[in-house]
C-alpha cells in the first residue's frame, strides 16, 4: 500500500513537471511577462497584478517587444486557434505604463495598428525613436 502511494505521487509529480517543462516564461518589466503554454506560437504578453492573478494583455502570437520607462511596444501575428499564426499580418500595440492595468485586456493597450498607423500613434504620444523592438523571437517572426 505504501509503495502504491509513493509511485502515485511520483507519477503525478513527473506529470506536473512535464507540463511545466513545455512552457516558455520570460519576465519583461513592471509585472509584464512573455509566456507560451505548450508551443512557441502560443506566445502572449501577460500582466500579473498585485493579487497574483495573471492575464493576457496581447494575445498570441507575440513575436517582438520593446520597452522604456513609459511604454511597451509589441508586434503580433494574429492567431485564431487552432490555426497557426497569420505571418502575413503584423499588428502593432502600445501599452502606456501611466494607465492602471485592468483585467479587461482591450482596455490596457492602444491598438492593434498597421505599421503606418502605429508610427503615427507613436509620434502623437511622443514615444521616443530610441524605443526599439529589442526582444525579437526569430522563430515566430
Amino acid at each position: 500500500m505504501k509503495l502504491r502511494t509513493i509511485v502515485s505521487s511520483l507519477v503525478i509529480t513527473l506529470a506536473l513537471f512535464g507540463c511545466i517543462g513545455n512552457a516558455h516564461y520570460e519576465s519583461v518589466t513592471k509585472g509584464y511577462s512573455l509566456s507560451a503554454i505548450d508551443v512557441m506560437s502560443d506566445m502572449t504578453l501577460n500582466y500579473k497584478n498585485d493579487e497574483g492573478y495573471s492575464f493576457s494583455v496581447v494575445t498570441s502570437t507575440v513575436f517582438a517587444i520593446g520597452y522604456d520607462e513609459d511604454f511597451i511596444i509589441v508586434k503580433q501575428h494574429p492567431r485564431e486557434f487552432p490555426n497557426p499564426p497569420d505571418n502575413l499580418i503584423t499588428n502593432y500595440f502600445i501599452i502606456p505604463f501611466k494607465n492602471k492595468v485592468s483585467e479587461l485586456p482591450e482596455s490596457n493597450v492602444i491598438g492593434p495598428f498597421a505599421k503606418n498607423e502605429f508610427e503615427g500613434k507613436r509620434e502623437e504620444l511622443g514615444i521616443s525613436d530610441d524605443l526599439k523592438f529589442t526582444k525579437v523571437i526569430e522563430e515566430l517572426e
